[in-house]
């Protein structure tokens, strides 16, 4: 499956239309529903929920990272949120920048410690060595740059050779067994293999998506990363892939979609009058008066529920409240020293909301070179999708020189907030190392 076809299958068929097959499941008949061939624009050009989410991004955006002193988990965050569009200032000359994908694809080391590693099933991640430097799960960055759509065939430097993207969910496959945690393999999985793939293992047991997501179903939610809210990201990724074949939902899929369906009322029932939600996540009710725990937990829960929901329910009241709330704490707060996890998770979060409204934003834009040997020349024209219909998003204000620690234009520091593993808040002072 090609790189432009798979995103429209996903976005076009799952996230811009809506979970109709879901609703044929539940009504055994066709509804309001229905898939049609072109997507709905839930946005209107004059709703000002609109502007205020383009105005939350932009301003997010301008809080840079450095290659080199942030960690590879904060470049990874990054690309999760800004995609193919995330650059990074060079840590030698601030003023010049890079692209981040194609950064941490290139052979750089972090920590003395590569990036990526070449393993006799392909390919994958660094993992742990301390916290948020490294993957804090397994497939985790591949799980999150999965956003970008990089295609299979994509070329990723390691210290002993040239490995593809392609190698790196090979080797998720290969590696998977049972104990280990699932819920970003199923994620990467879920965007690159079909949802009846089925495979042997590395010791030859046979694994299939079918079984992961039997697994992310089993999985309880209050136990599972920042609040479980990871689990059923992933949980609706695959299903909304699942549906896109247009097959009814039966079996496994039938309960994948019950599970979402439950959490995406509870999330509804916990919600806070402002539109934050709860700062408990699905523990019970919760509010707070500090950004940083609110954007840890409105943003996580925003973040699922813009994949989970189907069309429709974008127009619903509480879902507009819940995005304005997002965006109006990332301006007010755009100043304010931010935890890189959180803060990107919440503008994700508007990002998936204004690829599901806005025309113009439907399939990230590829910037880069298959090759290693390519990039650094002139880069590609980005494709446009026969989806699209225009793109009027304002182009970035230019960044000034300055400290590669500080968040632009405020100068104040970007931290690495540890929710994904569990962890407490932490500062990383690259000064120290």
């Amino acid at each position: 499956m090609n790189f432009q076809r798979l995103w429209i299958r996903f976005t076009t068929t799952a996230v811009l239309i809506g979970i109709a097959a879901a609703a044929r499941a539940d009504e055994g008949s066709k509804g309001s529903d229905e898939p049609s061939a072109k997507p709905e624009s839930v946005a209107s050009p004059s709703d000002p929920l609109a502007a205020q989410v383009e105005q939350a991004i932009q301003a997010t955006s301008l809080r840079r990272l450095t290659a080199g002193v942030h960690t590879p988990w904060q470049v990874v965050h990054g690309i999760l949120a800004q995609r193919w569009e995330l650059s990074l200032l060079k840590k030698e000359h601030p003023g010049e920048e890079l692209n981040a994908i194609e950064w941490i694809t290139s052979g750089v080391t972090f920590d003395g410690e590569p990036l990526w590693e070449a393993t006799p099933y392909g390919g994958r991640g660094h993992p742990f060595t301390r916290p948020y430097a490294f993957e804090g799960h397994p497939t985790q960055f591949m799980g999150y740059m999965t956003m970008a759509n990089i295609p299979l065939e994509y070329e990723v430097k390691t210290p002993t050779k040239v490995i593809t993207i392609g190698d790196i969910i090979k080797d998720a496959k290969m590696q998977i067994h049972q104990g280990v945690e699932i819920t970003w393999t199923l994620w990467a999985l879920a965007h690159y293999e079909e949802p009846d793939a089925q495979w042997f293992n590395a010791a030859g047991e046979p694994w299939s998506i079918e079984r992961l997501v039997r697994m992310q179903i089993d999985e309880p939610v209050t136990t599972g990363a920042c609040g479980g809210c990871h689990g059923l990201f992933a949980l609706a990724y695959a299903r909304n892939m699942y549906i896109s074949t247009g097959k009814p939902l039966r079996g496994v899929w039938f309960e994948a979609d019950q599970k979402i369906k439950r959490y995406i009322l509870e999330a509804q029932i916990l919600q806070n009058a402002d539109g934050s939600f709860s700062a408990n996540h699905f523990n019970g009710p919760g509010y707070s008066e500090d950004f940083a725990t609110r954007i840890a937990t409105s943003g996580h829960q925003l973040e699922w529920l813009m994949i989970a929901l189907p069309q429709s329910k974008l127009k619903e009241e509480w879902v507009r409240k819940g995005v304005a709330n997002i965006a109006r704490d990332l301006m007010k707060h755009r100043y304010d020293p931010s935890d890189c996890g959180p803060l990107f998770h919440g503008m994700h979060a508007l990002v998936v909301y204004r690829q599901r409204t806005v025309p113009g934003h439907l399939i990230p834009k590829f910037n880069s070179h298959v090759k290693l040997a390519e990039r650094g020349k002139k880069k590609l024209v980005p494709e446009r999708s026969a989806k699209s219909v225009s793109d009027d998003k304002p182009a970035p204000s230019k960044i000034s020189r300055g400290d590669s620690q500080k968040v632009i234009p405020a100068g104040q520091q970007l931290k690495a907030r540890g929710a994904e593993n569990g962890a407490s808040s932490s500062e990383l002072d690259p000064a120290k190392k």
